[in-house]
């Protein structure tokens, strides 16, 4: 494709004209499809449980009046055939309930599962979903022999894929939860301090210029959300206000700038953990690893999926892997 993603969403209303060759469009579609199917298989699931609870729900009170019946005849037979006759239509319903409970929540949850991934593909196709200036292309299939481990399963290989995935989300929050080097963080208090102490300083030159008593003490603006209730009238107006304060922080930071930028380095010392501190540089350079890595471990993930799918098993894609995985594409970005 030529033109640019961005522009193109704005041309075409079916997000499958975005895709850049027969064979994304049939994942595309693939992945649509398996979503319909599934729920077309929850409704009858659905439909019998909802009849079985009425049919159980009618069973269990025509009982009960019969029993009640009984009770008020001392002469009625206590082993009633109609009685045990629904206590066994009873026993039997709740069975058949228990069979559709399972069977429904199976359904149910694959046919979310499923809905959820061609919820996320459309909207990966949507406008907004893409960069801009770049342009979808499929990549090349990636072989079952490249992913297989000798005398692997299908299923085995995808438990395998999906714990490593596991492990790299791991990572990757384990990166972002890393705290930063205590000493980029007492140049960002100490550059704060100074800012807020240029910020807060008194002017005197009145004094000095017209020879007035007055100093010119810092003021900042400072904004308030107000709520006025309306009494009678069930509603509220909401607003803000805003107005200048004394700046007290900023004098503060001015009068005692080298007190302060001290005793914030002291909290610094006490909080940090060095050993376990990223710069926002490492940071970035692990984060886009892991991404990487995960990426290809996802389109192993779908390659196999995909094969067990032709096979005729049962298996799905996860709900949150890549749509770029999914539909065995990737982002080209274009030169202007």
């Amino acid at each position: 494709m030529s033109d640019y993603i961005g522009f193109q969403s704005y041309l075409y209303k079916d997000p499958a004209d975005l895709l850049p060759d027969e064979g994304a469009r049939h994942r595309f579609e693939a992945i649509v499809n398996r979503a319909a199917d599934a729920r077309s298989m929850w409704f009858p699931v659905e439909e019998q449980m909802r009849a079985t609870r009425a049919e159980l729900h009618r069973v269990e009170t025509h009982r009960q009046r019969l029993i009640l019946a009984r009770s008020a005849d001392p002469g009625a037979d206590k082993e009633d055939k109609q009685i045990l006759d629904l206590d066994k239509q009873a026993s039997e319903l709740t069975e058949k309930l228990r069979r559709l409970i399972a069977r429904e929540a199976t359904a149910a949850a694959r046919m979310r599962n499923c809905e959820i991934l061609a919820s996320r593909c459309r909207a990966f196709l949507a406008h907004g979903g893409l960069p801009s200036r770049a342009r979808l292309a499929s990549v090349s299939p990636i072989a079952l022999s490249e992913i297989l481990e000798r005398g692997e399963r299908i299923i085995d290989a995808l438990e395998r894929l999906r714990l490593h995935i596991s492990e790299l989300e791991a990572d990757a929050h384990r990166i972002r939860s890393a705290p930063f080097p205590s000493e980029a963080k007492k140049r960002d208090a100490a550059a704060l301090i100074a800012r807020l102490a240029e910020r807060g300083a008194p002017s005197i030159s009145a004094m000095i210029d017209d020879n007035t008593s007055e100093i010119g003490w810092p003021y900042t603006l400072q904004e308030h959300n107000l709520i006025a209730i309306v009494p009678n009238a069930n509603t509220r107006v909401v607003g803000t206000a805003s107005g200048q304060v004394p700046d007290v922080i900023g004098l503060l930071c001015w009068a005692l700038r080298d007190t302060l930028t001290e005793k914030v380095n002291e909290l610094i010392d006490t909080n940090s953990d060095d050993a376990a501190a990223l710069t926002a540089d490492e940071r970035e350079k692990q984060l886009a690893q892991i991404e990487a890595d995960k990426l290809m471990t996802e389109r192993k993930e779908a390659a196999l999926v995909q094969a067990a799918q032709a096979a005729g098993e049962a298996i799905e894609h996860r709900h949150d892997i890549s749509a770029l995985a999914a539909l065995q594409l990737e982002l080209v970005t274009q030169s202007r």
